[in-house]
């Protein structure tokens, strides 16, 4: 079971101890508890932590601003057992409209793979600048016989979140987190944009095609590998451009 983690803030490490990586092809119409229905992508990641592997389905909230780390029970296994959670990562996020490609890390050379990490959000998560305040509380008008002059109010400080890095790589805030075990609810995508029919479809289709992990390993061949490398770095170049 994944649970919306809301003390992760980013996985901050190297990309050689990231095991997978997958992201969505295509933005899905989402909404998050207490998140109003928007935009979003979405990205599975397993890395290497002293606890063992860890499995973590990450939704990029667009108008919001926000990243939702989803965190798997137990957040951390053996490496023999990380194949089960990677499938059931897979199936949380194509449920929810999502079509996944994975990003085949492995294939790229030692500094293309940390380009490619390091051009992803889920490394350094959003900065500052793209954190949206909450809309501020409107106040009541005082009636003019209650006017009185007053002292102003000295200026608040601004509190900061404090945030740190943990063993695991993951950055968490100092405050208590909060662990909400309520499944993201996906909102109703509009009919005009695409047939819903037609997506869920597709996602049927890829899931009865898609083979299991391990076939998914296998080795490919020399012209494969090549083949692969040169799309990967003609993605890697498409998304450093955008940036």
């Amino acid at each position: 079971m994944f649970t919306w983690d809301k003390s992760i803030l980013a996985i901050n490490l190297p990309a050689g101890k990231v095991v997978a990586l997958f992201r969505s092809m295509r933005e899905v119409q989402l909404a998050l508890p207490g998140v109003p229905a928007q935009q979003a992508s979405a990205y599975l990641c397993q890395y290497q932590a002293e606890a063992g592997v860890g499995t973590v389905a990450v939704f990029h909230l667009h108008k919001s601003h926000l990243l939702a780390f989803y965190v798997s029970g137990p957040q951390f296994v053996p490496e023999r057992d990380i194949d089960s959670l990677l499938d059931q990562g897979l199936n949380l996020v194509e449920s929810m409209g999502f079509l996944m490609t994975d990003q085949d890390l492995h294939l790229l050379d030692e500094a293309d793979q940390e380009m490619l990490w390091a051009s992803l959000p889920l490394k350094a998560g959003l900065s500052q600048k793209e954190v949206v305040a909450p809309p501020a509380t409107p106040q009541k008008q005082a009636s003019p016989r209650a006017v009185e002059p007053t002292k102003p109010a000295p200026s608040p400080e601004k509190k900061v979140s404090s945030v740190s890095p943990t063993s695991n790589g993951l950055e968490v805030k100092k405050a208590p987190a909060q662990s909400v075990n309520v499944t993201p609810k996906v909102a109703p995508e509009p009919e005009s944009t695409e047939n819903v029919d037609d997506l869920l479809a597709a996602v049927e289709a890829m899931r009865a095609k898609r083979p299991g992990l391990r076939a998914r390993k296998t080795s490919p061949s020399p012209e494969e590998m090549n083949r692969r490398r040169l799309k990967l770095r003609e993605t890697v170049g498409r998304i450093l451009a955008s940036l």
